[in-house]
């Protein structure tokens, strides 16, 4: 290839990053964004389930993991998959820690939440049925693997994510349901076991999506969702004054 052609070739793709870099996270993921409204609208009744398990509007939970839907792909989804069940099943998170699922969910969340099951009385009897007799047991491995690819036990994972953070975090008080929504995206992205300062820290760098040269706040995404895209269908969910700050 010839310099002339290398130099178009590099001012085209200067050009394009501009112009992607100023456009917003919904015009830049048209397509993917319209994904993750009909997931929303085919999976309602189980997003409702879920959150009043959890004791939330269907649409806020939704949009805790809607940038996460945006970013789901098939076919990865089943390469990494199978990774997993090849390298994590035999050898654990170490090897392989893969986001996998509708809501792409890492194993290593998964055994967080259950340690985190395990320490409080109050959820251990409710999420029960997510803990393990011998969770570090290869067995233990091949059902986490097994539930992650199934929607249903991803939303109750979601549920249990909710209620992990009301109950961890349950001294913080949010001005508005934007601020609270903004926490719990933060944290479902960057992971609830850190602190409060650690994950308000990550929540104002733009980091998302995590291979895309052009990065966006994922509690922009979500707050996106939760105001204008996921109240279309918010069925039975109680309607709600989102201010944000």
């Amino acid at each position: 290839m010839s310099t002339s052609c290398k130099y178009c070739l590099l001012l085209a793709f200067v050009l394009w990053s501009g112009m992607a870099s100023g456009q917003s996270y919904s015009e830049q993921y048209r397509q993917e964004c319209a994904f993750a409204e009909s997931f929303y609208k085919t999976y309602i009744k189980d997003f409702e389930q879920a959150a009043g398990s959890a004791g939330l509007p269907a649409r806020f939970i939704f949009a805790v993991v809607a940038p996460e839907l945006t970013q789901y792909s098939h076919l990865r989804n089943k390469l990494e998959t199978y990774s997993l069940k090849v390298l994590y099943v035999q050898n654990g998170k170490a090897y392989a820690d893969f986001s996998i699922g509708c809501f792409q969910m890492k194993p290593s969340f998964i055994e967080r939440m259950e340690e985190y099951l395990l320490a409080d009385s109050l959820l251990r009897v409710k999420y029960a049925s997510c803990l393990f007799s011998a969770p570090e047991a290869r067995t233990s491995r091949v059902e986490r693997i097994d539930r992650l690819s199934t929607v249903k036990w991803q939303m109750t994972y979601l549920a249990l994510y909710c209620e992990t953070i009301n109950r961890k975090f349950g001294n913080l008080a949010f001005s508005n349901e934007a601020e609270k929504l903004r926490f719990y995206a933060s944290a479902y992205n960057c992971g609830f076991h850190k602190s409060e300062q650690q994950i308000k820290e990550t929540a104002q760098k733009s980091l998302f999506p995590h291979f895309s040269s052009v990065k966006y706040r994922y509690d922009d995404i979500a707050l996106w969702f939760f105001r204008s895209r996921g109240k279309q269908y918010h069925g039975n969910s109680p309607p709600l004054k989102v201010d944000d700050p």
